[in-house]
């Protein structure tokens, strides 16, 4: 037995001040003789015998009396096995992503997670707690206070194992201590893609917050689509999680000036399209807009459109080039310049983003020398070599780019037998992956020593157009008597994604959170960098000046914030990017949580820490010794009043 206030026991001494005060009273008897002397004799010592054991009686009962009421006052205890709240390690997650803006019960469903874990967590617990992007380790409630209440939604949606992960990182070493990982989420079921990865060894448990049934209503995605001359059409992708009679306002913005509006419901579909006819050369700080309810990140997609420079494509060729002039007919996109072999204009292709060397039979130096410097600009390079070349001087320009070698030619029939779907160049071609494909065939190609990545195959596993560091490389002509890959649907993609790639042109917008690399078309001198700029925030990404233009790449953690961001160079504004968040957490579906295994799922954080408490708690004794004062007080009371 434990004592919560040992101090008190001393008041025990002070009840031996009362037992010597009976044992050695000063009070005497006075004699008084009467005539039958024997028999008043008899009855003196019987009352004396009787007073002595009635007070030493009520003395005992008095002393047990202040005894209990001074254990009470104690307090003693029985410590219970199991002491969760002083001996737990607990590591709790917060949910702070953007699917917490459902509303709750009292507002936001982070709020409600706030609020609750302030008003259930014993002050005195020591902690450890993160959100999707910060950490409090080893932390008490008065410390962190200001900040929970404070806790703002990020764009960061870690899934559920990775969070698992990172708490289990968190944990003391202290191998005496019970570890716990408390979790207060949504559980959206895009976080969750395994069911058996919670430690058994780990007092693991979930607590899901509800929100209202709510519609919610995003702007998934937009694309431009059908521009002639300076016309075009926004297409503008809307989803809703459940079908709807309600109106939805919907518009489109540059800055604050409202360029067109529409509504939409989804009565009979949960997706719809929204098409906005325009005719606007520039729309540096497009906005779209709607109206709903429910989450409000995906209520706004941030779009630029600028007066971007076309692509400039050249070809050298042998002989025939009419099929490259079919392929590249969009002047709107791209500025094509064809040249015979003895007749190019290497002013055009010094400034040209994507050079095609077709069937020539030898390559000049003055080429060579040129096609190496637009591959140091990480510029794209198409060689179809002819049906009768000069080996030794292809392999002499490959050698030096440490690329492949030519061994000789081959004049086995072949036929293609494999896309590599997963390479970049075929990059939103196929929908799905196809087996039943028309594919064309080549009848003399050369045999090359492979090498970097190929992108179609031929039924001898090597590659019939393959690529290393922006150099593309096909086995044979392409003429008729060589394939009749001309002929195949493939090579429009192929050779329109090569002039794409070439030059990262500025997109619609871009994601949070993602790495993007994008060209932007302005010289620097030595001592410029770009800055992207957006009110008070301003970072400098990573930059590389190639040529005429620099190269941006925006890392994960920059921007943090969706919106238009300027470019600028010192203080000359350039052109405006959109920066959007993922849409993945627009789907409110939740995880069944029950099938998770070595989980305890709770219904509040309320109830999880008084089930801790109540597994914690001490046998308590101060009541019974209460109770204990009272029965002797009440002994007390009957010696007295009945006993004579």
């Amino acid at each position: 037995m434990l004592f919560k206030n040992p101090a008190v026991l001393y008041a025990l001494c002070v009840l031996i001040i009362p037992f010597f005060v009976h044992l050695f009273q000063l009070r005497r008897f006075k004699k008084e003789y009467f005539t039958n002397v024997a028999f008043l004799k008899k009855i003196q010592q019987q009352s004396r015998k009787s007073s002595k054991v009635k007070k030493w009686l009520v003395l005992l009962s008095r002393l047990l009396a202040f005894a209990a009421i001074i254990m009470a006052f104690a307090q003693p205890y029985f410590p219970a096995e199991d002491t969760s709240i002083k001996d737990e390690d607990l590591v709790v997650y917060l949910d702070n992503s953007f699917s917490m803006q459902q509303e709750g019960a009292n507002g936001t469903l982070l709020n409600e997670a706030v609020q609750s874990f302030i008003t259930s967590i014993p002050a005195q617990k020591e902690f450890t707690l993160f959100t999707s992007n910060k950490v409090y380790q080893n932390t008490k409630l008065d410390k962190i206070k200001n900040q929970l209440l404070e806790t703002g939604f990020t764009a960061k949606n870690p899934s559920l194992k990775s969070t698992y992960l990172k708490a289990q990182n968190l944990f003391t070493t202290e191998n005496n201590k019970r570890k716990s990982f408390l979790a207060l989420s949504d559980f959206q079921a895009n976080t969750v893609d395994s069911n058996d990865f919670f430690e058994k060894e780990i007092h693991n448990i979930l607590i899901p917050l509800q929100a209202k049934e709510q519609q919610n209503v995003s702007i998934d995605s937009a694309y431009i689509a059908n521009k002639i001359n300076q016309d075009y059409q926004m297409h503008i992708r809307v989803s809703s999680n459940k079908k709807s009679e309600d109106i939805f306002p919907i518009a489109l913005y540059n800055q604050d000036q409202l360029l067109a509006k529409s509504s939409i419901s989804f009565t009979d579909s949960l997706v719809r399209k929204v098409v906005f006819n325009l005719n606007e050369k520039e729309i540096l700080y497009g906005r779209i807009s709607l109206e709903d309810q429910s989450l409000d990140y995906d209520n706004r997609l941030f779009f630029g459109i600028d007066s971007y420079q076309k692509i400039k494509v050249a070809a050298i060729s042998a002989e025939e080039d009419r099929f490259l002039k079919k392929i590249f007919t969009n002047k709107e996109t791209f500025d094509f310049h064809s040249f015979k072999e003895n007749e190019a204009d290497y002013s055009v292709l010094e400034n040209a983003d994507f050079i095609i060397v077709n069937e020539l039979s030898q390559l000049p130096t003055s080429l060579q020398t040129l096609l190496q410097q637009k591959l140091k600009q990480e510029k794209n390079v198409l060689i179809i070599p002819g049906s009768d070349i000069d080996i030794s001087n292809y392999n002499a320009f490959l050698g030096i780019l440490n690329r492949a070698k030519i061994i000789e030619k081959n004049s086995q029939e072949l036929k293609l037998t494999q896309i590599r779907f997963s390479h970049p160049l075929l990059k939103n071609v196929f929908r799905k992956q196809i087996s039943n494909f028309d594919y064309p065939t080549v009848y003399e190609s050369y045999k090359i020593n492979d090498y970097g990545s190929p992108v179609l195959i031929t039924n001898d596993n090597a590659g019939f157009l393959t690529e290393k560091n922006h150099l593309y490389l096909f086995k044979s002509a392409l003429n008729q008597e060589a394939t009749n890959f001309k002929s195949s649907p493939l090579i429009v993609p192929v050779l329109y994604n090569m002039a794409w790639q070439s030059v990262s042109i500025p997109q619609l917008y871009y994601e949070v959170g993602e790495v993007n690399a994008i060209d932007i078309p302005t010289p620097l001198h030595d001592d410029e960098v770009l800055h992207l700029t957006q009110g008070d925030a301003d970072f400098i990404p990573l930059q590389r000046k190639l040529n005429k233009q620099v190269k941006i790449t925006t890392a994960p953690d920059l921007p943090l914030l969706a919106g238009n961001f300027e470019v600028r160079k010192q203080d000359e504004f350039i052109t405006s990017l959109g920066f959007n968040y993922n849409r993945k957490e627009s789907d409110l579906k939740v995880y069944p949580l029950e099938q998770l295994q070595h989980v305890e799922i709770k219904n509040s954080i309320t109830q999880y820490f008084s089930s801790l408490r109540n597994q914690s708690e001490v046998d308590e004794l101060w009541k019974w010794f209460v109770i204990f004062a009272l029965v002797f007080l009440a002994i007390e009371m009957l010696l007295l009043k009945f006993l004579k």
